[in-house]
C-alpha cells in the first residue's frame, strides 16, 4: 500500500491484489462480527404496516438486561460505559447497542465497498470526502479487533508484538495490526494536505 495522498480534491492510495483482498476480508469479518446475533430488523410480512407490531417484536428481542458480551473483539469495540453501576450500563447497551452495531456495519460496508471498486488492486483506490469518517473508524475497529485478539493493551505490549520472530504464529497477525495503523496514518496525514 502506498501512502494516501490528496489531489486535487481526492484522496487515493494504490493497493496490490493481496492488500486489496486482505482489507475486503478484513472489513467482511467485521460486518459478519457485528451482526452475529443481532435481531432482525426486517419486519415480517403481517407487521408491514403496523407500527405497534414492529415495537413489540423489538421489545420481544432486546431484553430488558442485554448481557455484557463474552468475545474480547466486542469488549474492546462496545466497551462497558458504565462498569461499577451495573443497571446504568445496562440501560446503555439497551438503548444505544443495536444503533452502536449498525453504525459500525454501515461504515465497515463503506470501506468494503471503496476497496471492491479497485478491482483486486487493478484500480487505484479512492476515498471520496463523505467517506473518509468511515475509513478512519472502520481502520480504528480492525486495529481494535486485532489488538484484543493479540493482547495488545498498551505500548509495552504493542513493542512484543512487533518483536515477534517470524515463526511466531501471531506475527502475521501483528504485521497486519501495523499496516492497518499505517494506512490510517497517512489517509490522517493526507487530510492535511
Amino acid at each position: 500500500m502506498k501512502r494516501f495522498t490528496r489531489r486535487r480534491g481526492l484522496i487515493t492510495s494504490t493497493l496490490d491484489e493481496f492488500e486489496a483482498g486482505l482489507l475486503a476480508s478484513l472489513t467482511t469479518q467485521l460486518i459478519e462480527l457485528l451482526d452475529d446475533g443481532r435481531p432482525e430488523t426486517e419486519p415480517t410480512p403481517s407487521d408491514d404496516n403496523d407500527p405497534f407490531a414492529l415495537w413489540a417484536r423489538d421489545l420481544e428481542v432486546d431484553p430488558d438486561e442485554p448481557e455484557l458480551s463474552d468475545d474480547p473483539v466486542l469488549q474492546r469495540l462496545f466497551p462497558n460505559a458504565y462498569p461499577h453501576d451495573p443497571e446504568a450500563s445496562s440501560d446503555f447497551r439497551r438503548f444505544t447497542g443495536r444503533e452502536m452495531r449498525d453504525t459500525k456495519i454501515e461504515l465497515a460496508m463503506i470501506v468494503r465497498e471503496d476497496v471492491l471498486q479497485t478491482d483486486q488492486g487493478k484500480v487505484p483506490l479512492t476515498v471520496a470526502d463523505d467517506h473518509v469518517d468511515a475509513w478512519l473508524k472502520t481502520l480504528t475497529a480492525l486495529r481494535l479487533s486485532l489488538a484484543a485478539r493479540l493482547g495488545i493493551d498498551d505500548d509495552e505490549s504493542a513493542d512484543e508484538m512487533a518483536a515477534l520472530p517470524e515463526d511466531d504464529p501471531r506475527a502475521f497477525m501483528s504485521t497486519i495490526y501495523d499496516w492497518l495503523g499505517f494506512a490510517q496514518e497517512s489517509l490522517i496525514g493526507a487530510l492535511g494536505e
